[in-house]
């Protein structure tokens, strides 16, 4: 009977705290980081490819609300105060968009390891930028872009429900850290530094190697792998969700004949 009264309301964790964040960081000395929060915002991604951005410099922002969350596609990230983690994080890069293949993936595997790292929380990953918990989604990747000056804007966005047990507006079944787990004591402080520690520790070791470095990994988390789905562009087609190939690409195989996809040209939801 206490889970069902836990989940009549929305359980509200203590606000976010900039100098705690910060004083849990990990990083490189070489790295200078720049951490907002805000009560409310419009979209911390927005904020952050309006910001001008500078290399080996990141510029973090954080936000209790969003009035204006973005999903992929053009798709709203519902944004309810004080319950979920909405973090994004810009920088300016040296290299060419094309060198960022697979890179939402990365990021969901720095989200799935931060999780596990410290709560022993095993999510997994649906192609390309979902994060699931026992078959329902609680987060997403949104990776956004533009050039400045021949160089390279980038802003990585970061959606997780953590405490948030009710949402008229979501169409889909989703669930959140809290749903899953009523009992476990989660600090989003501790969570939004690990998960910033992994990206930037990983950053560089994605610029160099690529996504191939960490495609065994991927394959581990792939909850789409060898599962029949409905896809955008092959919608009377029967197909099924293979494994991803060195540059973040997925393999399908539809009516018997395997193709390659890549994240900006599909669409994909796991049939029942």
């Amino acid at each position: 009977m206490g889970i069902l009264l836990l989940h009549m309301k929305d359980v509200n964790q203590k606000r976010l705290n900039q100098e705690k964040i910060v004083s849990l960081l990990n990083l490189n000395k070489n790295l200078k980081v720049n951490l907002e929060i805000f009560n409310q915002i419009d979209s911390t991604n927005s904020y952050l490819l309006k910001k001008e951005q500078s290399v080996n410099t990141f510029n973090i922002c954080i936000a209790e609300m969003q009035t204006k969350g973005k999903g992929r596609s053009g798709k709203v990230w519902e944004s309810p105060k004080n319950n979920n983690i909405y973090l994004s994080i810009g920088t300016l890069l040296n290299e060419d968009l094309s060198e960022l293949d697979g890179f939402s993936i990365l990021i969901a595997l720095n989200v799935c390891r931060a999780l596990k790292n410290i709560y022993k929380i095993r999510a997994k990953v649906k192609w390309p930028n979902d994060l699931y918990l026992k078959g329902k989604k609680f987060g997403g990747i949104l990776i956004e872009t533009k050039v400045v000056n021949n160089k390279l804007s980038l802003v990585i966005g970061i959606g997780l429900n953590v405490f948030m047990t009710s949402n008229e507006f979501i169409n889909q079944e989703w669930t959140s850290l809290h749903i899953e787990n009523p009992l476990l004591k989660i600090n989003r402080d501790l969570l939004i530094s690990e998960i910033i520690s992994e990206i930037l520790k990983d950053l560089p070791i994605f610029l160099k190697k690529g996504f191939k470095f960490y495609k065994k990994d991927f394959e581990k988390l792939n909850i789409l792998k060898n599962k029949k789905v409905t896809v955008s562009n092959y919608s009377s087609s029967n197909c099924i969700a293979l494994d991803v190939n060195d540059d973040g690409s997925l393999n399908l195989l539809v009516d018997e004949i395997k193709k390659k996809v890549s994240s900006g040209e599909v669409s994909l939801k796991i049939q029942k």
